[in-house]
């Protein structure tokens, strides 16, 4: 059975439920818009999907249980966009961006031209091999973003989980990076993003699942989701709507009970 599920998925956290009773699924080449209020659980259920935290329910991909992967096999299988795009290391951008590699060398293995050639690729897919030298450290929020994108595109994985990656990002590589990952579901990736733009959203994704208070409020397609109901339960705003003949756009208008 192919795919990325999780069925039942319920995780407790300092004796707090963040996630209950959660159920959805990412097939191949298909992009998931994860939406929902801030501490809704929406970076929690990435950081089952990768098993990183202890869940009940089960979460597979491909039909394996991601509990009884190890870690390489799981970094092979699922490649990860952190959030606020986080270095401790004064790598260069091309060094980082060769990390998505590893999962596919044994220890002190040199990397192969194929290795070479997947990270070159995915620096220029997003827009960062003209800064391939400089080290990381020294690199805006935005740059540092991109090159976290391109390592992780690097590795070359079935399932691509991405969280908030266009938030330090200005409009063009915004809409740069949604395009980047279009594009790797279009060559049969599954992509899961963590959003807050509604309208980025709703362009850019095949289905959103929303987030509310740890569970389910809705999941399908993007106007099935977004929906005046379903926005002003999560979110507690009115939504202004509008099409410009190609797409649909959402934008905040107004606070419920403001």
């Amino acid at each position: 059975m192919s795919g990325l599920k999780l069925e039942h998925v319920a995780v407790k956290l300092g004796g707090n439920q963040i996630l209950d009773d959660v159920s959805f699924d990412v097939k191949a080449g298909e992009m998931v818009g994860l939406i929902g209020p801030n501490g809704a659980g929406k970076s929690t259920a990435l950081r089952a999907m990768l098993g990183l935290i202890s869940a009940g329910g089960d979460i597979t991909v491909d039909g394996s249980q991601i509990s009884d992967m190890d870690a390489k096999e799981r970094a092979r299988k699922i490649a990860y966009v952190p959030q606020g795009a986080p270095v401790h290391w004064p790598l260069t951008a091309e060094r980082t961006v060769a990390l998505g590699r590893i999962p596919h060398l044994t220890p002190w293995q040199e990397m192969t031209v194929a290795d070479h050639t997947a990270v070159e690729q995915a620096m220029h897919q997003t827009d960062c091999w003209d800064f391939k030298d400089r080290l990381v450290t020294t690199l805006s929020g935005g740059e540092r973003a991109r090159v976290l994108l391109a390592r992780t595109i690097a590795v070359g994985a079935n399932y691509m989980l991405a969280d908030e990656p266009t938030a330090s990002l200005d409009p063009e590589h915004q809409l740069q990076v949604m395009d980047v990952l279009r594009s790797e579901a279009k060559r049969g990736v599954g992509v899961v993003i963590v959003m807050h733009d509604l309208s980025l959203a709703m362009r850019s994704c095949d289905k959103l699942v929303l987030l509310h208070k740890g569970r389910i409020l809705a999941a399908g397609t993007p106007k099935d989701v977004l929906t005046d109901e379903h926005v002003a339960t999560a979110f507690n705003v009115r939504m202004a709507k509008w099409n410009d003949g190609t797409s649909d756009y959402l934008v905040p208008h107004a606070v419920l009970g403001g």
